[in-house]
């Protein structure tokens, strides 16, 4: 979509529709007050008469005839002292859907005057509601789709440049989350763990990052037990992916890295999965998704620091070859594994990757996974659970996360529940007591992967990864979420490093 800013005052910018945004507690200014008068106090009686509470995304159109845009689509925020970045995303995303159920093809947009956020932020979440809002996955349907909205215009009363810059950030961000949707809803038909490390070549390609790909040959050579365990039932073998953006200056630095559960597929191998459970499992690389996405946007971005990217991928299959429940594996670093459950199967691939991520020395790691049933049961789909062994980490994660509408809740990794992984015939098992905390049992699994001393966080995403239905910024289909929360992150991760103490 092409997006641009106007400092034209918004009833005077020709659009076929015009977005006037307005807060639900407070008298008529500015544009809809003119307005408002011009058409003989219809805004006022719309409010008072009609039932209109300006409640966020809320909706009336009405008609200006001699107006430059005949159409005006009076919008929802809420209440002014409620108000955030994510209520202008959500009305904006709203605004879209009325767009294109008006046929209309362009619209402008006025952006409010607010005290809390800056014409930078503001600009950028109007555009990113917009590039989201828009977006729809109807790749394979073969009827004529309808034209989708092409372009807007945000009109803005001052700042042009920095409302200017808060949009080119906003479709990069947009752009990467696109990206992400792309992959998780692209059918796994069409999606193998090749598929995903020709995606990382194709992104290394066009952003200048080093890439390197292991085969499933190397993924043994490399003592990677647990992760070629899951994949070696597949005729479409496992791969072991990395991904690295330096900046100039940043070589010595040690990294930022970023890990992504990436099953191409999952059956549940043995333990087989419902069928009902089975048939959205073309989401469960969407950890990938959020590293492939997030990796492909931060030279765009300037990034100021090294970043790693680091994905297992494998297909778990039925086969002669599968792995069986009662299996006993070896991880990357010794520990052995009983396989009591095939379907925890995404634990087993990270194990290996967290275990190599940790000998690279990072700064701190992040891993994104589609983990755990369980999560939705505690969350639904409000957020991502988030697990770590750190308070700074956290609280910059749970920042982010708050602030592009991310939202994550940090759950207790108390020293009882290590008591639920231990084996009975090796060090671990992969499942913990049925119905007990399963998604903290996952994560303490992993925790045993980790390196003492390397701050870590683990994201539980399987709950937030994919919609069946409209919901925000996602019309149906994966969402990305995700990515624009590790990017705000990223981008503040200068302040991150200042609040760490590490040096230069």
């Amino acid at each position: 979509m092409k997006i641009e800013v106007s400092s034209s005052p918004p009833l005077d910018f020709p659009a076929p529709l015009l977005v006037l945004p307005l807060f639900a507690d407070e008298s008529l200014a500015g544009a809809a007050a003119q307005l408002s008068s011009t058409l003989n106090g219809l805004i006022a009686e719309i409010f008072e008469a009609d039932g209109f509470k300006a409640k966020v995304g809320d909706s009336r159109l009405i008609y200006n005839p001699s107006g430059a845009s005949p159409r005006v689509l009076l919008l929802g925020l809420g209440r002014r002292d409620k108000f955030d970045a994510e209520k202008l995303r959500r009305a904006a995303a709203k605004a879209v859907s009325a767009a294109q159920s008006l046929k209309k093809t362009e619209l402008a947009f006025a952006l409010p005057v607010l005290e809390t956020l800056s014409v930078e932020n503001a600009a950028l979440a109007v555009a990113e509601g917009l590039e989201l809002g828009a977006h729809s996955f109807d790749d394979f349907k073969s009827d004529e789709k309808p034209a989708p909205l092409q372009s807007a215009t945000i009109c803005v009363e001052s700042e042009l440049e920095n409302a200017q810059r808060g949009v080119e950030t906003a479709q990069i961000l947009a752009a990467a989350t696109l990206k992400c949707r792309a992959l998780v809803n692209l059918p796994s038909n069409l999606k193998k763990p090749e598929t995903l490390a020709q995606t990382a070549r194709d992104i290394a390609s066009e952003k200048g990052l080093r890439v390197e790909i292991w085969d499933e040959k190397r993924i043994q050579d490399e003592k990677m037990g647990a992760l070629w365990g899951v994949g070696m039932g597949s005729e479409a073998p496992p791969r072991f992916i990395i991904l690295e953006y330096v900046p100039e200056g940043f070589e010595n630095e040690a990294p930022i890295a970023l890990v992504g559960k990436g099953m191409s597929f999952d059956t549940g191998g043995y333990s087989i999965k419902p069928s009902t459970s089975m048939e959205d499992m073309k989401d469960d690389m969407a950890g990938a998704g959020v590293v492939l996405a997030a990796m492909s946007a931060l030279a765009d971005l300037k990034i100021p620091r090294r970043v790693l990217g680091v994905i297992p991928s494998a297909e778990n299959m039925v086969s002669d070859r599968a792995q069986r429940p009662g299996d006993i594996v070896t991880a990357r670093n010794g520990k052995t594994i009983e396989v009591l459950n095939t379907d925890a199967e995404g634990r087993l691939i990270l194990a290996d990757a967290l275990v190599w991520t940790c000998e690279q020395k990072p700064a701190a790691i992040i891993d994104f996974a589609t983990l755990t049933g369980a999560i939705s049961i505690a969350l639904g789909q409000e957020g991502a659970g988030l697990f770590s062994n750190d308070d700074a980490l956290s609280a910059s994660l749970l920042s982010a996360g708050e602030k592009v509408g991310e939202r994550l809740w940090r759950f207790p990794m108390w020293e009882e529940y290590r008591e639920y992984m231990k084996g009975t015939v090796s060090d671990l098992k992969n499942i913990g007591p049925e119905r007990r905390a399963g998604s903290i049992a996952a994560a303490i699994f992993l925790e045993e992967f980790v390196e003492k001393g390397i701050p870590w966080t683990h994201l539980d995403i399987a709950a937030v990864s994919l919609v069946k239905s409209e919901k925000f910024l996602t019309q149906r289909g994966a969402t990305g979420f995700g990515v624009r929360m590790i990017l705000d992150y990223l981008r503040d991760a200068e302040g991150e490093k200042g609040r760490r103490g590490e040096g230069e």
